[in-house]
């Protein structure tokens, strides 16, 4: 499994394979923005500004620093990110304000 991160002051980007790993995902925060077919694509949306976050995708008239490529992004081993997804997990349990699927 291969995942990527690069912090803004927005929060932390994301590319992740999918759980199938046919697709890679990518996330600020707690916020899926789309499923690439390879991870050099969702960084490219990432450096150009075209991730469909409002926020992020105006910011690209000023001067903000950003990865050139998926190579510039940091790799994060598995176990970090296996702690990443139970911290997101138990922050979707524990949430009062989330309503499932139901209700």
């Amino acid at each position: 499994m291969h995942t990527y991160i690069f912090n803004t002051d927005l929060g932390t980007f994301e590319i992740t394979n999918s759980r199938h790993h046919r697709m890679y995902e990518l996330w600020l925060e707690y916020e899926k923005l789309g499923e690439y077919a390879t991870a050099r694509d969702a960084a490219d949306d990432v450096a150009s500004f075209n991730t469909g976050h409002i926020e992020w995708d105006n910011l690209e008239s000023e001067a903000v620093r950003v990865p050139a490529g998926i190579e510039a992004w940091t790799e994060v081993g598995d176990s970090a990110v296996q702690s990443a997804v139970d911290l997101r997990q138990r922050a979707e349990l524990n949430n009062p304000y989330l309503v499932g699927e139901e209700g």
